[in-house]
């Protein structure tokens, strides 16, 4: 009888150690808000975890390559907007009344200062930096300004890219050369005849001619750069509508693959439940024997 009474104890008691055991188990697993805790638990769902969550990292690498991509476009293009403002209204309506030969030389004068701030501030937008401080129209050369003061050309030889998916680099600016061309040395000219005294009008004509083409060059390169950048936005856009869909999906894999899913949550919310309501009732088995007059003795 005492041996049965020993026995029937001992069972009691590691019942309830084990259920306290499975209750925490579980605990750690609601806690943790994922049932796969170690390789052990699930080899296969472990790799599959470790697989999916790699390339979740790779798509959200990518959406923000995407973000900065679109971030430098969208200053370029804010950018090119001013240039383009400076061009059409600023010069090209002048130029066309100044060579109409109704301005006096006091006229024309005062053209040639306001040529050269307009050059002054096409110079200040072509040197323009990011909010990194990198050059934009300098191409990968970006700690060096685009223009030196006398207009030429100083940055790199490449456009700035970006890996924007696998295998997938987008153009992400323009260099100076290809938007602004040769317009500060036929603005010059332009300048320092409308300057000169006395106006010599058979230069003037000449050199207003040149920058008038140079102008009507400039807004044409801008329209091409603008359109581009309009175009790469555009694609931007559907690789983010398409790559956001893909993180959605490999989310939903890596919760299936380490159980933090809906399904998987709630299950174990139910199995805590009756991990609780098991250890309850061992606990008062495991009392009851604790109280037999056998073990009171």
């Amino acid at each position: 009888m005492r041996l049965s009474t020993l026995y029937m104890f001992k069972q009691s008691a590691e019942s309830m150690s084990k259920r306290v055991s499975d209750n925490n188990d579980v605990y750690l697993r609601l806690t943790a808000g994922k049932s796969l805790l170690r390789a052990s638990d699930d080899p296969k769902g472990a790799t599959d975890a470790v697989k999916y969550q790699d390339a979740l990292a790779k798509l959200e690498m990518y959406r923000s390559a995407r973000g900065d991509a679109r971030s430098a476009m969208e200053h370029e293009d804010h950018i090119l907007s001013s240039v383009g403002n400076l061009l059409t209204t600023s010069l090209t309506e002048k130029i066309v009344s100044a060579q109409n030969g109704t301005w006096n030389e006091d006229d024309l004068h005062s053209f040639g200062k306001e040529i050269a701030g307009i050059r002054a501030n096409l110079m200040d937008l072509a040197n323009s930096r990011d909010g990194n401080g990198r050059y934009i129209f300098s191409g990968f050369k970006t700690d060096a300004p685009a223009f030196s003061d006398d207009g030429t050309y100083m940055g790199g030889g490449a456009v700035r890219k970006q890996t924007i998916t696998d295998n997938t680099e987008m153009q992400v600016s323009h260099l100076g050369s290809e938007v602004f061309g040769d317009i500060f040395g036929d603005l010059d000219g332009a300048i320092e005849e409308l300057l000169r005294e006395p106006i010599d009008e058979d230069a003037l004509k000449a050199a207003l001619s040149v920058a008038s083409e140079a102008v009507r060059g400039g807004i044409e390169r801008l329209g091409k750069a603008q359109a581009e950048l309009g175009t790469n936005m555009q694609q931007l856009d559907a690789l983010d509508l398409t790559g956001d869909n893909l993180i959605n999906d490999t989310i939903i894999k890596v919760q299936n693959a380490i159980g933090s899913d809906y399904g998987t949550m709630t299950s174990l919310i139910m199995d805590s439940k009756m991990s609780e309501y098991a250890l309850n009732a061992s606990m008062l088995v495991f009392q009851s024997m604790q109280k037999m007059n056998l073990f009171n003795k």
